[in-house]
Order: C-alpha cells, then sequence, then structure tokens
C-alpha cells in the first residue's frame, strides 16, 4: 500500500506541476487539502467560499487545514443573492437545468468570478 500511495503522489505532483496556478478552491476537503499539500511551496494561495446564512463545515475545515498547510487563506462570504446570480450564470453556461450539475458547478462558478476581478 505504501508504494501504491508513494505512486500516486508522485503522479499528482507531477500533473500539478506542469501548471502554473496560484489559486485553489480550498474546501479544507480531502482532494483539495491534498493539493494544497501538493502545491503549497508554489506560493499558492487559498480561497472558501462560505455561505454567510449557511456556515456548513468548510469554514472551520478550510481554517485548519489552511493553518495546518501554512498555505494563505481568503474566504469570500456570499449572501443569497449572489447565489441566485451564480445559479442564472451557471444555467446559461451549461445551458441546462439540470439541478445536481447546477448544484455542484455554482461554487466553481462563483470561484472563478472571484478570481477574475482579482486579475
Amino acid at each position: 500500500m505504501n508504494k501504491f500511495i508513494k505512486n500516486c503522489r508522485v503522479l499528482l505532483e507531477k500533473i500539478t506541476m506542469q501548471h502554473d496556478a496560484n489559486w485553489i478552491a480550498f474546501s479544507g476537503g480531502l482532494d483539495s487539502s491534498i493539493l494544497g499539500q501538493i502545491k503549497k511551496e508554489q506560493d499558492l494561495n487559498a480561497l472558501t467560499i462560505i455561505a454567510k446564512d449557511f456556515i456548513g463545515t468548510d469554514l472551520s475545515h478550510s481554517q485548519i487545514i489552511g493553518k495546518h498547510l501554512g498555505i494563505p487563506l481568503e474566504l469570500k462570504y456570499v449572501d443569497i443573492d449572489e447565489m441566485l446570480d451564480a445559479i442564472k450564470g451557471t444555467i446559461k453556461i451549461l445551458k441546462n437545468f439540470n439541478d445536481i450539475e447546477i448544484r455542484n458547478s455554482i461554487v466553481s462558478y462563483i470561484y472563478l468570478n472571484a478570481l477574475k476581478k482579482k486579475t
């Protein structure tokens, strides 16, 4: 199993090193934490999207893992109006009304719009 884990890490490092990204969508979950660990030496910044009306677990998880990894964490709080706008924008991009796809894409939409404003 250790060899499998090592091979996975080497593969992930190889893939991620090919892409010069300064930001990561960071929930503090497994996927973003692994990516954060691999990319932390490359001036990585993390952005966590938090719904103002429903904090959930992303806030605490992203803060704990971000601090542990030593990567700068920026929090973006969104209200219901921003989420509704994101739903409209997501539907426009996806060109469908599949509730599961929309729900899974809203945070990415908000994240990418936040980064677009930074450049």
